[in-house]
């Protein structure tokens, strides 16, 4: 069950190496169920009311859960379209929660959280594929699920957009494809899938 928020914040030489050539494992099947069903349930609600859902993000202090909802329009989100979604959004979520008990929602909203909902900022969330091909030339900050070769421990990655092309073998599908994300300080260009990513956003640079 939710709980109320406090607040509702509104010519290139180089190539890619052969260890990132090769396909990647199929990697956070359980956190992008838990996507999936939250998606499920506040899309069709937000996009009635005239909006873009453009991500969803769960994070904590201590015992205290928060689930942030981030919303557009072409107009913008100001915090009166925040504080007017957050209600319509939580009781979604209660309705989703009881209609299935034991299930995959279920079992995420168990126990108190506080529901956000805010505008993308200036430091917009990606999360999907057609997120990176609207920025394409935009500086980023990626952090996948795990390291992108077996010789590497690195998760954090933060470069240019390059480039975001679709997966040949699910191309209408808006979760998987390809991004090629130019670092220029080590001149390295990283191809990430997008089904690998845990969290990306845009780098401000005003």
């Amino acid at each position: 069950m939710n709980e109320p928020s406090d607040a509702a914040p509104l010519s290139d030489e180089r190539q890619v190496g052969d260890d990132q050539r090769t396909a990647f494992p199929d990697v956070g099947d359980a956190e992008r169920a838990r996507t999936h069903a939250l998606e499920s349930v506040l899309a069709p609600v937000v996009e009635s009311m005239g909006f873009e859902l453009v991500h969803t993000e769960w994070s904590s202090s201590g015992r205290r859960r928060k689930l942030q909802v981030f919303l557009d329009q072409e107009d913008g989100v100001g915090l009166d379209d925040c504080a007017r979604m957050s209600p319509i959004l939580g009781n979604a979520l209660d309705a989703a929660e009881v209609a299935e008990p034991g299930g995959v929602l279920a079992t995420m909203l168990a126990g108190a959280y506080v529901l956000e909902v805010s505008s993308p900022g200036l430091e917009r969330p990606l999360a999907r594929l057609s997120h990176f091909q609207r920025f394409i030339g935009q500086r980023a900050k990626v952090r996948t699920l795990s390291p992108l070769a077996a010789d590497s421990t690195q998760r954090n990655f933060h470069g240019r957009i390059k480039a975001a092309t679709p997966d040949a073998d699910a191309p209408g599908d808006d979760r998987r494809g390809i991004v090629l994300l130019d670092d220029e300080e080590s001149r390295a260009l990283h191809r990430i899938p997008v089904a690998h990513i845990r969290r990306a956003h845009l780098v401000y640079e005003g």
